[in-house]
């Protein structure tokens, strides 16, 4: 047997040796594609999976370089193709800082009404993190968006008619020790400004001849609510900064929004402020908050709010039995962190409240 036997290669065309014998001599069902596929549980030819094409806008090359290996982790867990290209694509992939800097109406143009996804990958600046932790961090920022697209929900084989296998649903915990799956269950409190803002603004839901509330992402990015006319207008930029990048605006003493401001239903505007809330402590959260029970209205009508599927999880088994957010996450599967800006918008517009035992 030659030096590349013994390795376990044949020598003249790399095939692979088992037991020292060639595959041409080993029953079909028997080789290693067969076996390997088998292991895998699914084709070992990326070929044959869907394909899924990511027009990546504003990202440079050296942002490329890293988000292709992310986009290589995710087409496994979705068993899809999914293929970075700069210039058409099924969905848009822009990076954060881009569409925070992008007007408007010239993101719409670019987006096309196709699903717009974000990544942020500027590293923080406060701390080091190793580029393992980096990158379990932006496949789960990417994944928790795509797995909620009816285009990815349609097209991958790891979604059925139970919805996304657990394995997916549940991301693990990575090598580098970050649980992509379930953001701590803590999170920070709101500031006492962000609080003045809040109460400000359901005092007006509750009373309607409190004063006009104004909110500001800065310069030509205003809202201004009229709670006895209830409507609101808002600034492009201020509906860009809440609607797309989730952002927490400033309370401010005054300002006018634009010529180009956009009319807005009161509610639907607080549905929207409730989810940018979300990553903060809720609304009058009890210091067990995770094992109390939640009370809701009769009739929600959420999705007058929202259509994301996630959402919508949520909400069949939110108002259909008085549960905890525990057991809102055993029913439903989602995280913590996928769950809390759901609950924060509902219990912005009193559709729930807690209601611990006694």
């Amino acid at each position: 047997m030659t030096v590349s036997d013994a390795a376990g290669w044949s020598a003249a065309g790399g095939l692979p040796i088992v037991c020292g014998m060639s595959t041409a001599l080993i029953p079909s069902a028997m080789k290693p594609r067969s076996f390997w596929s088998k292991l895998i549980g699914r084709p070992t030819d990326r070929r044959r999976r869907p394909r899924l094409r990511l027009q990546a806008v504003g990202l440079s090359d050296a942002h490329l370089r890293q988000l292709q290996p992310v986009c290589t982790r995710l087409g496994e867990s979705l068993a899809m193709q999914l293929e970075l290209d700069s210039r058409q694509g099924d969905l848009v992939l822009a990076e954060s800082s881009f569409v925070r800097s992008t007007p408007p109406q010239a993101l719409a143009h670019i987006v096309d009404a196709r699903p717009l996804l974000t990544c942020d990958l500027t590293a923080p600046a406060d701390r080091v993190l190793s580029p393992m932790v980096l990158f379990e961090r932006r496949q789960h920022e990417l994944l928790q968006q795509l797995r909620d697209l009816p285009l990815v929900r349609k097209s991958s084989p790891e979604f059925g008619p139970s919805g996304w296998r657990v394995a997916l649903s549940e991301s693990s915990t990575g090598p580098s020790g970050f649980d992509g799956a379930s953001t701590s269950r803590e999170a920070p409190a709101m500031s006492v400004d962000q609080q003045r803002l809040v109460t400000c603004l359901l005092r007006g839901l509750i009373d309607a001849s409190s004063p006009p509330l104004v909110l500001s992402y800065g310069q030509n990015a205003l809202m201004r609510i009229d709670f006895q006319q209830a409507y609101a207008l808002i600034d492009p930029l201020a509906q860009q900064a809440l609607r797309v990048r989730r952002e927490q605006p400033e309370l401010v003493h005054q300002g006018t929004p634009g010529a180009d401001a956009i009319a807005r239903d009161v509610d639907e505007l607080v549905w929207d402020l409730g989810i940018a809330f979300g990553p903060l402590r809720l609304l009058d959260q009890p210091s067990d908050w995770w094992h109390t029970p939640l009370s809701t209205c009769a009739d929600p009508s959420v999705q007058r709010f929202t259509r994301l599927p996630r959402h919508l999880d949520l909400a069949a088994v939110l108002f259909s039995a008085r549960v905890t957010p525990a057991e809102l996450q055993q029913r439903t599967g989602h995280s913590a962190a996928e769950m809390r800006p759901f609950l924060q918008a509902c219990l912005f517009l009193g559709m729930v409240w807690w209601s611990p035992d006694i």
